[in-house]
């Protein structure tokens, strides 16, 4: 067996110059009376200074089953007391009933089009299209285990995600799942390098923020105003 030899010098070490700047934070106004803890968050790609929110509640989602006749909707969802996580189904036996069953397998009794559903783990209500539902056809509800996990705070969100509770310290992507970050839950934080939701506005995302002991602050400039006629 020939072996390719690799040849060292006495000094290997090359001679070489790099430079860096250092930029100061902007997002941190007063170091001193920061809190921060690692967090989960759920998703997006998200930059340090974005704002958060908490999710109490599982989401819920649905999508009609690939292959349907009818092409009517499902809405109006909603978890029951007892949720579980995972996939629960409604499949049509007539035009108008579905059965629905939980993630286990265990009947919940039958859903009626036009109807509110509702049991202890998901509520939903099915609306009739312009073609009518066939036996076979069917709607996937899916229950996501997420209580706990941070996103964007979003104002309009139902899922606890609409309360500002914390500041992303670190650039995150979570676009492909939940990853581990860390998130400052208190202190004192210039309002101007904030990144949030369109849903929300400055002034009521500053007011929102404050019942959690996290402030945000307007910068102020130190240079002289222009019409100082001080010596």
């Amino acid at each position: 067996m020939a072996l390719t030899p690799s040849f060292i010098g006495d000094n290997p070490q090359q001679p070489g110059i790099f430079a860096q700047v250092y930029t100061p934070d902007q997002l941190v106004a007063d170091a001193r009376n920061l809190v921060s803890q690692p967090i989960i968050l759920g998703a997006g790609t998200l930059k340090r200074g974005t704002v958060l929110g908490q999710q109490s509640v599982n989401p819920i989602e649905a999508a009609a089953a690939a292959g349907n006749t009818g092409n009517g909707t499902i809405g109006t969802l909603s978890v029951g007391a007892s949720p579980k996580t995972g996939v629960y189904t409604a499949i049509a036996t007539s035009a108008t009933v579905f059965a629905v069953t939980d993630p286990e397998g265990t009947s919940l009794g039958n859903a009626t089009v036009g109807t509110p559903f509702t049991s202890t783990g998901v509520n939903f209500t099915i609306t009739a299209g312009g073609t009518a539902f066939v036996a076979g056809d069917g709607f996937n509800i899916t229950v996501s285990d997420a209580v706990g996990i941070y996103i964007e705070c979003v104002k309009t969100a139902s899922d606890g995600s609409q309360t500002p509770v914390a500041i992303l310290a670190d650039d995150a992507d979570a676009s492909g799942g939940p990853v581990n970050t860390g998130a400052y839950l208190a202190g004192e934080f210039n309002a101007s390098a904030l990144t949030f939701d369109v849903s929300w506005t400055l002034p009521a995302l500053v007011a929102g923020l404050r019942p959690y002991g996290i402030f945000a602050k307007s910068s102020v400039s130190a240079a002289q105003p222009s019409n100082n006629s001080a010596p």
